[in-house]
């Protein structure tokens, strides 16, 4: 059997597609003959991977903005094109949803080609095959064109945040018929799933939720001894992290508690933002604060920051959120979360291992949770336990994509 697992840039450095997909690439390839990685994007520097993997930049290659345009021009041609202009009648006419149609159908239209063509160069036999679209996008509508013509070939989709909750990011074209080409949809949560079954429940028996996780990391963070409070947050700095809120916090709770000192540190997020929240850090935090802004770490340098450094907090104040890496990562080094209810997140945080905030928490509302570890601080130290069990019960990297892999297995021989 072979596996095309279909990514933005992975295993090119480009986006930080890594931090989900190297561990699951580890164990799939115990499971197929062949894994051959398929990035739309082959820029950057190409990371290591595991032994046997391969690497094909011929998707990529196609793929351009010039072809896309090309193609988009072909798409008036397109069954798909009238069909979506139809069912969104007359939203569809709006020039940036038409746009969006041109080029989700154009997409979707070159990668049927370049699916069929890699077919035919070489010469593999479609009933081998099993495609994994990594994002629920037009590569995986036009993977499933292509059994028009190789009936016999499989594909499913993961499928996270941007790419599936359509009231938060906007109408994705063709989503239905994407749904009936493929042969399963795969929410990296129980809430993606309730959220297809109401949004698109002719497919019901197409979704399951496929969990993502995180390695054992080999030891457990521990609690500050010294009387501050220091916590953590990592994300980049996209409007939808607020981290203008997290500041605000920070300040507010340095404001409400001058005599406890506060240390937040951040990662993730460029070089010039950061240097930007460290001169505002510097200007207007009490002297009881403080801020630090070290940038991007790869996933072993962050676990060993968290192991090798008191946390006593793992704070997340995203407006939306699929299932956050960086919160699989801090429970499982044992620390506890303060998180808005939000996605993903309420399934991540419970009651043993942290808090949930509000979806729109104020500045005064999260100062409070964070000032909360201060004043009830063996309830909190209970909770890095509870944040222990989470991760072995719901985000263990092994379990989880072990049984991810061997439902690829069972789709492809049916």
């Amino acid at each position: 059997m072979i596996l095309l697992l279909f990514s933005n840039s992975y295993p090119y450095d480009y986006a930080t597609e890594q931090t989900f997909l190297k561990g699951e690439v580890e164990i799939l390839c115990k499971q197929f003959e062949r894994v051959i990685l398929v990035p739309r994007n082959a820029q950057g520097n190409l990371l290591p991977v595991p032994d046997g993997v391969e690497v094909d930049t011929s998707f990529a290659e196609s793929f351009t903005l010039g072809r896309r345009l090309a193609e988009s021009a072909l798409s008036i041609f397109s069954k798909d094109f009238y069909l979506e202009l139809k069912n969104h009648f007359p939203s569809s006419l709006k020039p940036a949803y038409l746009r969006r149609v041109f080029s989700f159908v154009a997409g979707a239209n070159l990668t049927r080609k370049w699916m069929e063509n890699w077919l035919k160069s070489n010469r593999v036999s479609a009933s081998e095959v099993i495609c994994n679209t990594f994002w629920f996008d037009e590569l995986a509508m036009g993977i499933g064109l292509a059994k028009k013509k190789y009936p016999s070939l499989r594909v499913i989709s993961r499928t996270h945040g941007y790419d599936l909750y359509e009231e938060l990011y906007g109408d994705w074209p063709c989503r239905p018929r994407a749904i009936e080409l493929i042969d399963g949809l795969f929410p990296d949560s129980d809430i993606g799933v309730n959220y297809l079954q109401k949004k698109y429940p002719q497919f019901k028996a197409k979704y399951e939720a496929a969990l993502l996780g995180v390695k054992d990391p080999g030891g457990v963070a521990k609690p500050s001894e010294d009387g501050v409070l220091r916590f953590v947050s990592c994300s980049n700095f996209h409007p939808v992290k607020r981290i203008d809120l997290l500041f605000e916090s920070v300040l507010t709770a340095a404001k409400k508690r001058p005599e406890q000192t506060i240390g937040w540190t951040h990662f993730g997020g460029a070089e010039d933002i950061r240097q930007q929240y460290t001169q505002r850090a510097a200007n207007e935090f009490p002297a009881n604060a403080k801020a630090s802004f070290p940038g991007y770490q790869s996933q072993r340098e962050l676990i060993q920051t968290y192991i090798s450094k008191p946390v006593d907090i793992f704070l997340n104040v995203s407006s939306t959120e699929g299932t956050s890496v960086a919160m699989m990562e801090a429970v499982s080094c044992g620390i506890p979360v303060l998180a808005t209810a939000v996605g993903g997140n309420v399934e991540v945080v419970r009651e043993k291992n942290g808090l949930l905030l509000s979806e729109n928490p104020t500045p005064d509302e999260i100062a409070d949770a964070l000032l909360s570890v201060c004043d009830h601080r063996e309830a909190w130290l209970k909770k890095r336990q509870g944040s222990r069990e989470v991760w072995q019960e719901r985000y263990n990297e092994t379990t989880n994509f072990e049984a991810f892999a061997q439902k690829l297995v069972e789709i492809r021989k049916r």
